[in-house]
């Protein structure tokens, strides 16, 4: 049985360029998509700035197909890997796998990495913003009491922007700094 499985990962390592296609799929995937995970691990650390899209809600599917270009690169890498080599070793289908989780978890925070960039800029653009109005009617605002209303208006802007359809070209023309 197990030798089974290791002639069969000998023949797939012939279609070793297919995870470059699944990875290169995998980076547009979770730059367009699944970004929104991300964020979601921000809001569990305490973070307020971080604002999900709509189309998070059929995050299941997104998330299905996210796990399906990843570990659909990662395996076929693993089965190249070993066919590759000419000491055919289940070790070197383990070592495939930890090669390629690690490569794609770089590739998804590369993906990624500028649009949670763009949503906090945004969010501390607000910030500054809304204490240099303060500070220039010469009023003190406290810290807590100026979060709460930079989160409501950040939040709000986005999901405007977001029902629109245009949630990225917003971030991206109002998050300079």
């Amino acid at each position: 049985m197990f030798d089974f499985f290791l002639d069969k990962a000998g023949d797939a390592g012939s279609l070793w360029w297919i995870p470059l296609f699944l990875w290169t799929g995998y980076f547009f995937w979770c730059r367009s998509f699944d970004y929104p995970a991300d964020l979601e691990r921000h809001i569990r650390k305490g973070r307020s700035w971080p604002y999900l899209p709509m189309f998070w809600r059929r995050r299941k599917l997104i998330r299905f197909v996210s796990l399906l270009l990843l570990w659909g690169g990662n395996i076929i890498f693993a089965c190249a890997l070993y066919s590759l080599f000419p000491i055919k070793h289940v070790t070197l289908l383990i070592i495939g796998i930890a090669l390629a989780t690690f490569g794609c978890t770089k590739i998804r925070s590369f993906a990624t990495k500028k649009i949670i960039q763009l949503q906090r800029d945004r969010f501390f653009q607000i910030y500054t913003q809304m204490q240099n109005a303060a500070v220039s009617k010469g009023s003190e605002v406290t810290d807590s009491e100026l979060l709460p209303k930079t989160q409501w208006q950040h939040q709000n802007d986005l999901r405007l922007a977001d029902k629109q359809g245009r949630l990225m070209a917003f971030l991206k023309g109002e998050a300079k700094l």
